[in-house]
C-alpha cells in the first residue's frame, strides 16, 4: 500500500514538475516573440525618421555669396542659399535706411552666385545695370566654343543629345571649323528648330 502511494506521489511530482517546464519554455518563448517585435518596432521608427530627416533636407543646398551695397543697414557680403530672392538678401543684410529709393530693386529677383546689389538713395543717380551685370555675366560664360568643344561639352546645349554632338564634331573633322552659326544647319538632324533653341547658347571663334 505504501508503495503504491509513493508511485502515485512519483508521479504527481513528474506531472508538475513537467507542467513547470513547459510553462518556463512558453513563457520564455512569449518573451523572445515579444522582444523580436519590439525590436522589429524599433528598427522601423528608426529607418522612418532616418527617412524624414532625408525629406526635411533642402533640394537645393548651394551657397551663394552676394554683395549687397548703398542704403542698406549693413552692406557687405552676404550668405544665402540658392533660390532665394533679392528681398531676402535685403532682409538678412538688415533691411533697407530710411532713405533708401525701393522702387529701384526688384526684390522678386532671383538671386545668383557673386551677384552684386546696389540700392541707391532717394534721388540718386546711379548705374541700375550693377544688380544684372553679374547675371548677364554668367549668360556669357555659359555659352560654348562649338569649334572646341568636346562631346560632353557640346551635350549641355539645350537641344543637343548624344547623336547630335557626334554629328557636330565628324562634320567639324570632314569640314574644318564652322565660320557662322547659319552653318550648323548643314550638320545632320540640325534644322532651323534646333539652330534657333541653340543659337543663344554657342559662340563660334
Amino acid at each position: 500500500m505504501k508503495k503504491l502511494i509513493h508511485n502515485k506521489l512519483v508521479w504527481i511530482c513528474l506531472v508538475i514538475v513537467g507542467i513547470l517546464v513547459v510553462n518556463f519554455y512558453q513563457t520564455e518563448r512569449k518573451n523572445e516573440v515579444v522582444f523580436a517585435k519590439q525590436s522589429l518596432e524599433e528598427e522601423i521608427v528608426k529607418k522612418n525618421d532616418e527617412q524624414k530627416k532625408e525629406v526635411s533636407k533642402p533640394v537645393n543646398s548651394k551657397v551663394f555669396m552676394v554683395d549687397v551695397k548703398g542704403a542698406i543697414q549693413k552692406p557687405g557680403v552676404i550668405r544665402c542659399n540658392e533660390g532665394e530672392r533679392v528681398f531676402d538678401v535685403i532682409r538678412l543684410a538688415g533691411g533697407f535706411k530710411e532713405k533708401a529709393d525701393v522702387n529701384k530693386v526688384n526684390l522678386a529677383e532671383k538671386i545668383i552666385d557673386e551677384m552684386v546689389i546696389y540700392v541707391p538713395f532717394v534721388g540718386e543717380e546711379t548705374d541700375q545695370t550693377l544688380i544684372t551685370k553679374k547675371e548677364e555675366e554668367t549668360k556669357q560664360n555659359d555659352t560654348i566654343d562649338i569649334n572646341h568643344a568636346s562631346q560632353s561639352e557640346l551635350e549641355k546645349i539645350p537641344g543637343v543629345g548624344p547623336a547630335k554632338a557626334k554629328n557636330i564634331l565628324d562634320y567639324i573633322d570632314i569640314n574644318g571649323p564652322f565660320t557662322s552659326v547659319e552653318q550648323l544647319e548643314s550638320v545632320n538632324v540640325i534644322g532651323k528648330k534646333s539652330l534657333e533653341k541653340m543659337t543663344q547658347y554657342i559662340v563660334i571663334r
